[in-house]
Parts: structure tokens; sequence; C-alpha cells
């Protein structure tokens, strides 16, 4: 992977990730394949940061049964998506 937005495909750890997100958020993957996909996470931050849209998305779609999502979470999501660092609402959004 590599800075300036994901370019999934780079190396086979990369598209493992891309396949086995969900997977491995539900628990759901072997152990070794598991472990695999944990040791990719620790040297590949781009990776890392598309495991956590993942995690925020969930967080936040699990909010939609209620009508109404969380201004924390809209602005959580915002913020990694945007790679700001620090969460932000894009405008009409508030």
């Amino acid at each position: 992977m590599t800075r300036g937005g994901p370019r999934f495909g780079r190396s086979a750890g990369c598209r493992e990730v891309l396949g086995l997100v969900t997977d491995y958020l539900d628990g759901a993957l072997p152990a070794g394949r598991r472990r695999r996909l944990e040791a990719h996470l620790t040297g590949c931050a781009d990776c890392l940061a598309y495991l956590e849209q993942f995690r925020v998305t969930i967080g936040i779609l699990g909010c939609l049964r209620t009508g109404e999502v969380p201004q924390g979470l809209l602005g959580r999501l915002c913020g990694i998506f945007f790679g700001s660092g620090a969460p932000q609402v894009p405008e009409g959004r508030q």
C-alpha cells in the first residue's frame, strides 16, 4: 500500500486484507489466516486504516436502525475517510 489512497493489489498481503476484512471483524477467520492478516496489519499502515474504516462504518450502519447517526460517529467516519486526522463533517451534513 502507498500513501495517497488505497492501492490494493500492491502485495499479496494487501489483497488478502481486502478480501478478508469483514470475516476478520466478524471473528470468522481460521486462526492461521487471522495471524497472517494481523502480521500484515502491523507493517501496513494503509491496510490498518482500511480496517479502521470498516470498523467505524459498521458502527455507524448499526445506528441506522434508529434513523439517526450520532454526530460523534459521523464525525469520526468523516475524519477517517477524508484523512484529516481530526474528525470533520462535510458541509451540509451537520
